[in-house]
């Protein structure tokens, strides 16, 4: 990878994606998905030389699990191709227009960001998401997966660029990259061509793009999230919530990370703990939980601020909403929160004082998550509050430009 010639070809190949029409980039992505069901086998067998190389080099559980591309991924993957065909094409939507006094017609137009350097580890489902997205949007992408997923991000890019040539598209419209680090690095200085880059992976990978872009960063940063059980919450459904938010995917970033109970909930924390412990999590605890349930281990102060991406939970006792919203505010990493509750007064101080991208009430955290909410997928989280913040779809990919309609009208006095 030359990393001038990536950024420039990925610029000059922006041009046609935004003048695009919605048939073809809907063309191509449906293309694609019918080349992802295709060589279902060809990307399996890929898919599993990259996890058989990176459980021998020692890679973490959590990035072995993120890594993993198996049936269900590719099957999700294809729904979300046909989701996100499916979605309203933003180019040139008009969002606001106001009719003014002297006739002027004021509008605010969706246009394409340009080009967009996505950066992360493992996740070889996001050179899907990443590349449909941006087509869809009218931008240029250059995708550049980490080497333990080189195998599989190759093969999916080869089949972007068949779907996007085979439409009448710029094969350099979604580019696949790998390359060393210090190519990595002259790509973040690529200011003249790149427009936006949007990093997932690591707090590590993370800071490291952020110090050295020379290219505005939206960045996605760790998911602390919480789940509050309230005063009076129905326990059963808050259990439910709880197993859900922590167990269904452990190592995404919006897994919970640590439960907060009401003082007035302490007697619960047992049937809380067996419930945890059933599903093979381990419980660590503040003083009241560990004197409520025998056993469990105790939290120390890096515990509430710790991103687990596996089946450890921590657990404190708190003495009611305002000091859940508190403990949030000060430990989290303003992800994704929840709380349990049948109070619609307290649902709502919750909602309005969590500091975080996605607040939910009576949910579990695992609904942070662009599919379920009708975005298709999503192309990252971002814990940013500019340009976008939360869950990023088609909408977060673009900017705008202030067009005015007139009919002659000018400002002056010129006479006839």
């Amino acid at each position: 990878m030359d990393a001038e010639q990536t950024a420039k070809a990925a610029r000059a190949a922006s041009a046609g994606a935004a003048l695009a029409g919605t048939g073809q980039k809907n063309a191509a992505l449906r293309l694609m998905a019918e080349r992802l069901a295709a060589n279902r086998t060809a990307v399996l067998d890929a898919n599993a030389a990259d996890l058989a190389a990176a459980k021998e080099a020692g890679q973490p559980p959590h990035l072995i699990e993120r890594l993993r591309f198996g049936e269900k991924k590719i099957e999700s993957r294809i729904r979300c191709l046909r989701k996100i065909e499916a979605l309203p094409d933003p180019v040139g939507q008009v969002f606001r227009s106001d009719r003014r006094p002297n006739g002027l017609e004021a509008t605010r137009v969706r246009v394409p960001l340009g080009v967009i350097l996505m950066i992360y580890e493992a996740r070889p489902h996001v050179t899907v998401n990443a590349g449909a997205f941006c087509l869809k949007s009218g931008n240029a992408a250059i995708l550049r997966g980490g080497s333990e997923a080189r195998q599989c991000n190759a093969l999916l890019g080869a089949l972007w660029r068949e779907a996007l040539r085979e439409n009448g598209l710029c094969e350099d419209a979604i580019q696949v990259v790998s390359g060393s680090h210090e190519e990595v690095d002259r790509l973040l200085r690529q200011a003249a061509y790149i427009d936006l880059v949007i990093p997932r992976g690591g707090k590590g990978l993370i800071q490291a793009v952020k110090d050295k872009s020379a290219i505005p960063v939206i960045k996605h940063f760790e998911g602390v999230c919480h789940v509050y059980v309230d005063d009076g919450a129905d326990i059963s459904t808050a259990i439910r919530i709880a197993i859900d938010s922590k167990c269904l995917m452990p190592a995404v970033c919006n897994a919970m990370e640590t439960l907060l109970v009401a003082e007035s909930m302490a007697d619960h924390l047992p049937a809380i703990v067996e419930a945890f412990r059933a599903h093979g999590v381990a419980v660590r605890g503040c003083e009241a939980t560990r004197a409520a349930v025998p056993g469990v281990e105790p939290a120390t102060e890096d515990d509430w601020r710790t991103e687990y991406l596996d089946m450890i939970v921590s657990v404190r006792v708190v003495a009611d909403a305002g000091a859940a919203i508190a403990h949030i505010n000060t430990y989290g990493s303003h992800h994704t929160e929840s709380i349990v509750t049948d109070s619609e007064s307290r649902a709502r101080r919750f909602v309005r004082e969590v500091d975080s991208a996605v607040v939910l009430v009576n949910g579990s955290t695992m609904f942070c998550d662009g599919e379920s909410l009708g975005m298709g997928a999503e192309i990252g989280i971002s814990t940013d509050k500019l340009h976008a913040r939360g869950l990023m779809g088609l909408e977060e990919l673009m900017s705008y430009k202030h067009v005015v309609w007139g009919s002659g009208q000018v400002m002056g006095e010129w006479g006839a």
